[in-house]
Order: structure tokens, then C-alpha cells, then sequence
């Protein structure tokens, strides 16, 4: 039992969808499932926030032209300029931004002082939810946004009532923060991983990191014999379809609260 978290399924959704029995049976129907068949959600606009490839970027830049023609990707935002997620976006037409601590001038290069770091940091997410709100989003995805985000940023996107998601690898209470893959893989190794078994979820974003209400979780059993690599790419391939099924669930809530 993981503490202060709250049980969970293999297959756990914080909203109801339509024959949910049926979907736990075939994953292969979720995608669509909350989607065509839940209230045909309204244009909705969403901010996607990353650090890196952007694979998970294009897993909902395909869903937009496909399973859900109703979202529109408003902008991308990398604080890392070579991030490939910048082309992925930009190829897809969908408008940019490069938004850097260092290069922003928010902290200096190499900076060690605790308070002038957080003193920059608050500026930093405070523009950041500027620039957002700029563009009147319903929903923010942190698709691999390697940033931990401050009060700056959360509460004035609350305050518009625009919740804020992430993916994370690994189940709720287990391996919060960077290298989570990693960390479970390694307590796999050495025996201590409970019934062998990591996951991702899809959760909403508060300032204690990786601690949110899940959305969506889906257990992986790592396999045995299997190398570290193996089970990365494993698990980022299913990362790809639960961003979108996550996505889907939180877009469906939004409108639920609307009503």
C-alpha cells in the first residue's frame, strides 16, 4: 500500500467513460472512447510545455487531427532551445516560444546562491503564466517539461481556474522527481521493487512535485531479464497513447465544472 495516495487500479480513471469495462479489456479503445462518445467536448485550447524530443508533443499533435479534432494546440513552450519538440511543433504550424532562466536573465550562469535562486525562479514562473494566460488556454500538459513549477505559475492559472497536467513514470507516491525509470528499474534489480511492477501516470500539477491528484495510471510489469533501455522505450511507448487518454479526461472534467 503506498502511503497518502489513494488505491488505485492497473487501469484507474478519476471520471467515468461510457463501456469502461470494455476498454479495460481492449486499451487499444480508450483513445476514442472518452472522446466520440462523452459529451463531444467544445474547441478546446491547450499550452504544452517541454524540455526535450517532444515525442509525447507529437502523440497530441496527432490526436488533434484525428481522434480529437476539438483540440487546439495554442502554443508549445521549451526552456531548452534545441529541443526537437520546437521543430515537431513547428512543422504542425503551432506557434513557439524559447523560455530560459539563464538566457532570460532571470539567474545568472552558474548561479549557487539559495536566495537570489529562488528570487529568479519566481520571476521566471510568474512570466511564465503570463505568456500562458497570453493565449487563454483551458489546460496546460507538461509533456517532459523538466521544470518544477512555483506558486508563481500555479496560482494564477488557478485563480483563472485553468488546471495544469503531467506525465510522470511511475505509480502515485513512487519515484517523484527526475530519473524515475531509472530508480524503479534499479530497485527492480536489486530485488526491492514491490511485485516487480513500476507505471505512469497522468496527473494534476501542485507545487509538492510529482504529489497531484492522479487522472489516469496504468501499471508496467518489468519483465525479467529485461535491460534498463528495453523497459525505457517500453515505457515510452506507452506513454504516447496515456498522454492522450489523460488529455481526454481532463478536458472532459473542465467542461463537466462549466456546465
Amino acid at each position: 500500500m503506498i502511503p497518502t495516495i489513494p488505491q488505485y487500479t492497473k487501469l484507474s480513471l478519476a471520471y467515468d467513460l461510457p463501456n469502461l469495462a470494455e476498454a479495460a479489456q481492449d486499451k487499444s479503445k480508450l483513445p476514442t472512447l472518452g472522446i466520440h462518445k462523452m459529451h463531444n467536448p467544445p474547441l478546446t485550447k491547450i499550452t504544452i510545455l517541454i524540455s526535450g524530443n517532444g515525442s509525447n508533443l507529437q502523440a497530441l499533435i496527432d490526436a488533434s487531427t484525428t481522434t480529437m479534432p476539438h483540440l487546439k494546440i495554442v502554443r508549445v513552450i521549451s526552456n531548452r532551445k534545441q529541443a526537437f519538440g520546437i521543430s515537431r511543433a513547428e512543422k504542425a504550424s503551432i506557434p513557439t516560444l524559447y523560455h530560459n532562466l539563464v538566457a532570460g536573465k532571470y539567474l545568472p550562469a552558474g548561479e549557487k546562491d539559495p536566495a537570489i535562486q529562488q528570487q529568479g525562479r519566481q520571476k521566471y514562473d510568474a512570466d511564465l503564466a503570463d505568456f500562458v494566460m497570453a493565449d487563454g488556454p483551458d489546460l496546460v500538459v507538461c509533456a517532459g517539461w523538466m521544470h518544477i513549477l512555483a506558486p508563481s505559475f500555479l496560482e494564477p492559472l488557478s485563480a483563472k481556474k485553468v488546471p495544469v497536467i503531467n506525465l510522470h513514470p511511475a505509480l502515485p507516491g513512487m519515484y517523484d522527481g527526475v530519473n524515475a525509470i531509472e530508480r524503479a528499474y534499479n530497485d527492480f534489480r536489486d530485488g526491492k521493487l514491490e511485485k516487480d511492477r513500476t507505471g505512469i501516470m497522468i496527473h494534476y500539477v501542485i507545487s509538492e512535485v510529482d504529489r497531484g491528484t492522479p487522472i489516469l495510471v496504468r501499471e508496467i510489469q518489468i519483465q525479467k531479464g529485461e535491460m534498463l533501455d528495453e523497459l525505457t522505450e517500453r515505457i515510452h511507448e506507452e506513454e504516447h497513447q496515456i498522454i492522450v487518454e489523460g488529455t481526454a479526461l481532463a478536458i472532459i472534467k473542465i467542461w463537466e465544472e462549466r456546465q
